[in-house]
């Protein structure tokens, strides 16, 4: 049984005669007639179907459109997909202004590429620099170590991540060099002295006097 529904204002316009009656389950208003009378059900329920249809399948495109690779130009078919990586299977979410899953894949692996030639240039860098003060391992930490730098160390650094580390967590203070002494500074007079941390061991000396150092 067809239900029909208007307003008073719509019949006070238009009379009971004129398009002003709904149909639940149709769009629009109908006259009475029109909203009473079941012309071809099964054919006006395939062309709302498809129109519906129609509508699902263009912002389900459009929904796509916005998820092109910016490395590829890929338009994905889904928005989630099931892919397989080292990690194993996970579920690959496209987003607006992403990559498809081997665009993806190719730029994780061409990152980790470059932070493994930082790295190895960091350590030949570090190696080639005076040594830790401290243990006299290399400026750079030790090889593989979590604190270990990966960049050239600065030239004033004196101890490597993982002592100066610890001297904080120990609460040992500011590292300061021991004072050349006087015969260090004599020979220094002559020629130029055998000692990385030369320059630094002056330059301590001048704001911390000998008594009550520490090193």
């Amino acid at each position: 049984m067809p239900i029909v529904a208007t307003t008073l204002e719509l019949l006070a316009e238009h009379g009971p005669l004129g398009p002003v009656w709904w149909r639940f389950g149709r769009s629009g208003r109908h006259s009475l007639i029109e909203a009473l009378e079941n012309p071809d059900n099964r054919a006006a329920y395939d062309q709302r179907q498809a129109a519906r249809e129609d509508e699902q399948h263009k912002a389900h495109q459009e929904l796509m459109d916005s998820l092109v690779c910016i490395d590829c130009g890929n338009v994905p078919e889904e928005e989630s997909t099931w892919e397989y990586g080292r990690p194993g299977q996970v579920e690959w979410t496209r987003r607006p202004g992403g990559r498809c899953w081997p665009c993806h894949q190719d730029r994780e692996e061409r990152l980790e590429r470059e932070a493994e030639d930082q790295l190895e240039a960091a350590r030949t860098a570090n190696a080639a620099l005076r040594p830790c003060w401290t243990c006299r391992g290399s400026i750079g930490g030790k090889a593989g170590l979590k604190l270990e730098l990966r960049e050239k160390a600065r030239p004033d650094r004196l101890e490597c991540p993982q002592c100066a580390s610890d001297r904080e967590e120990k609460e040992l203070g500011p590292l300061v060099l021991p004072a050349p002494t006087r015969r260090e500074q004599v020979a220094a007079l002559v020629s130029a002295p055998d000692d990385p941390w030369w320059e630094d061991r002056v330059l301590h000396a001048k704001p911390y006097p000998a008594r009550g150092r520490r090193v």
